[in-house]
């Protein structure tokens, strides 16, 4: 009902990968905005404020922990992203698998390391670089994926479009850049407290989590470059016809007052 002509394009043969892909992005806002409305406050408090696993949420003394809310988040989160591979693995590059796997793992290993808390010291500090990572994937994507909704609505606004594919990919590299700065500074500060294994498997989970991204970012840049090629010859073929309608008008009343 909301994208008549959009979807009765996408329903025909041949259009499988963009009919995915505006599905996925739907579902991805949906998800993602609805992180960020119940996971911002929990998620700040866990990161920079003074909550920790054990601090209530609302009403002191009772109801739900930030521990219980970041274990969803994650959870959730992992879904999401089983979700994509599973819906998109036949459309998505092997970078953004090989990322995709990584991240699985390393969430769900720093979840299931609470079990024995204990004799694993470096669990909390992985879950504590998941929820940043986390965190900077949700602010950097949900409008990313509102202007690839956009991109497909508004497909014959090509200049539109040039400014959509030029503008994300500045906004993922500007994003990717502060979480390669935040990421350095936290690791060298409780480098001293990551265990051996974890040493090696963060830095190059991380390594692919910004390959991922900065492969993005040149898509967009060359999908917003292409879409800028077509505006120019655009607005070039209508200065051309407008030159000669004029040429033509001209013509005509030359011949007019000849006569």
């Amino acid at each position: 009902m909301v994208y008549k002509d959009i979807y009765r394009n996408l329903e025909k043969p041949g259009n499988e990968r963009r009919r995915r892909s505006f599905t996925y992005y739907h579902v991805g806002v949906m998800m993602l905005f609805s992180l960020f409305c119940t996971g911002v406050y929990p998620v700040l408090m866990f990161l920079v404020g003074p909550g920790d696993f054990g601090t209530h949420v609302g009403r002191k003394g009772g109801g739900a922990t930030i521990g219980d809310m970041l274990f969803l988040f994650a959870e959730i989160y992992t879904a999401y992203y089983l979700y994509e591979m599973c819906f998109r693995t036949q459309f998505a590059s092997p970078l953004t698998i090989a990322h995709h796997i990584g991240l699985l793992l390393v969430v769900q290993t720093s979840v299931a390391l609470f079990a024995d808390s204990d004799s694993h010291k470096e669990a909390t500090l992985e879950f504590y670089m998941c929820m940043v990572w986390g965190a900077f994937d949700v602010v950097v994507e949900m409008p990313v994926f509102v202007s690839m909704i956009v991109w497909r609505i508004k497909r014959h606004n090509h200049k539109l479009l040039a400014k959509i594919g030029l503008g994300c990919c500045i906004w993922i590299i500007v994003a990717a850049t502060t979480e390669v700065v935040v990421t350095i500074y936290l690791l060298n500060r409780s480098w001293h407290r990551w265990g051996t294994v974890f040493r090696v498997i963060t830095p190059v989970v991380f390594a692919l989590w910004i390959a991922t991204q900065l492969y993005g970012a040149y898509r967009l840049y060359n999908m917003g470059r292409a879409q800028l090629q077509e505006h120019r010859k655009e607005s070039g073929a209508i200065e051309s016809e407008s030159i000669e309608s004029g040429s033509s008008e001209s013509g005509s009343t030359k011949n007019k007052v000849l006569e």
